[in-house]
């Protein structure tokens, strides 16, 4: 099963989130949006796991979250990854709370390394769309730009979830494995 470890938004954010997508979607851009139901940030990408140990990651998880408050995750700003030629992401970036997002995002990729070590510090931001091509790429990146300091919302994280994404022909479906509370 593929797995991985995520914080869910609300319904205020997605809402803020679709209607940027649909302003993006509305220019001739050759971009696959995320599916507004689909709209998470990940903490930790596991991959694919035998069914065997879906019970000893959640009791990795589950320590690794102790200690851990409720936080607030503020979204401001529209970017992409990828160079002036080549724009492969455009996300959603994360402008407070994010350094209670990398040390959650690290204390998982410490217990859970057995599975897969993260190489990269983790970046707090959340993918709205893939850049399927370079049509119109110039027009692309004004577009990405004048959003470079769009308000999104506030997303309060009281619990993360261990989630199954099964990949279709229309997409990745995902399922919650698991939800574990912040308490502190």
């Amino acid at each position: 099963m593929r797995l991985f470890v995520a914080v869910e938004l609300d319904d205020n954010v997605v809402a803020r989130l679709s209607s940027i997508q649909e302003k993006l979607s509305s220019g001739d851009f050759d971009l696959k949006l995320v599916e507004p139901g689909n709209l998470h940030l990940t903490l930790k990408f596991l991959g694919e796991v035998q069914e065997s140990q879906v019970k000893q990651i959640e009791s990795i998880i589950s320590g690794s979250v102790n200690g851990f408050r409720p936080f607030t995750l503020s979204f401001r700003g529209i970017g992409r990854f990828g160079g002036r030629d080549r724009v492969n992401v455009i996300w959603a970036g994360v402008k407070d709370g994010s350094q209670d997002f990398v040390n959650l995002a690290k204390a998982l990729d410490s217990g859970l390394s057995f599975i897969r070590r993260e190489e990269r510090e983790p970046s707090p931001h959340l993918t709205i769309a893939r850049v399927k091509s370079g049509r119109n790429i110039p027009a692309l990146l004004h577009e990405v730009d004048s959003l470079g300091d769009v308000k999104i919302g506030e997303v309060r994280v009281n619990e993360i979830k261990l989630k199954q994404s099964v990949l279709t022909p229309q997409g990745p479906v995902y399922s919650d494995v698991k939800t574990f509370a912040l308490k502190g």
